[in-house]
Formats: structure tokens, C-alpha cells, sequence
């Protein structure tokens, strides 16, 4: 993130980072958390049911928060409308409902491992070089964080 706020294009458009923090201790904080890469405890229960990343049901690396909100909700409202709304029919048909997102999970924290792998030793931007000129390996590593279907013209 930092990296970011110092390029040049970007520091043109915020506020002066020689005076930031000093009146707001608060100004300029980002926050550097996680996907969520596992379920919620106690994502549902007796009329109540969580969605998205409230319920940890987010694909990491290639999910979006917005989509995965949805698509879930449309599900949580599907079971509530067909089955009801106690506990033992989110647990049964809520939990399978979303078990495409649910076997993700292992991939997204072996995702994060690398990343973080990669990241410790600098081997990104050598990997993103490399990209440039390699179709495959460009097409990999979209693959690995992107829904994105291409199509061949």
C-alpha cells in the first residue's frame, strides 16, 4: 500500500503527506486485513442467516465481495422462502447451497501462502516481468485471482 501512496500520480491527488497525521491521528489509516478463507462460526441460526463476507462465503483471490454478497443472498432467501427459516434448514440446505464456495476454500489459503511466500523473498516483480512476454504464464496467473472467461477470436 505504501508503495502505492508514493507514486507520483497518485500523491498529486491526496492530501499532503508531509502534514498527514499530524492534526488527524486517524487520516490516511488503511486497513491491512484478510479475505476471509474459512466459514463464520455461527453463520445462521434460528431466523437469522449471515451472507457474504459476514459468513466468510467469499472466494478468496478470485471472489467479488459484491458478487459473493448476491449470489448468497439470493441463495439465504431461495431456502427461507422453500424451506423456512430454524436453524436445521440453514444447515442443511444454506450449507449446501454454497458448497462451490465452500471447497474453494483450501484454495484460497494455499493462495495466500504463496502470496505471502512470494512476497517475503521480492519474487513478484520478477514473476510480472516474465508475464509480459509469456502468454501462458500471463494467463495463469489471471487465471489465479480473476473469474474472467476469455474467449477464443
Amino acid at each position: 500500500m505504501n508503495e502505492f501512496l508514493d507514486m507520483p500520480i497518485i500523491r498529486r491527488v491526496l492530501p499532503n503527506f508531509s502534514v498527514a497525521g499530524i492534526r488527524d491521528p486517524d487520516d490516511l489509516q488503511f486497513f491491512k486485513g484478510r479475505f476471509p478463507c474459512s466459514l463464520a462460526k455461527r453463520y445462521y441460526g434460528d431466523r437469522y442467516v449471515l451472507i457474504g463476507d459476514a459468513a466468510g462465503l467469499v472466494r478468496a483471490f478470485k471472489g467479488k465481495g459484491v458478487t459473493s454478497a448476491a449470489l448468497t443472498g439470493i441463495r439465504a432467501a431461495e431456502v427461507m422462502l422453500n424451506y423456512g427459516i430454524s436453524e436445521t434448514c440453514f444447515a442443511y440446505y444454506y450449507d449446501k447451497a454454497n458448497q462451490d464456495i465452500i471447497r474453494d476454500f483450501p484454495y484460497g489459503r494455499m493462495m495466500r501462502f504463496i502470496t505471502n511466500f512470494m512476497s517475503r523473498l521480492r519474487l513478484f516483480d520478477p514473476v510480472l516481468r516474465a508475464a509480459q512476454h509469456n502468454d501462458d504464464l500471463h494467463n495463469a496467473l489471471l487465471d489465479a485471482v480473476s473469474l474472467t472467461i476469455r474467449t477464443e477470436m
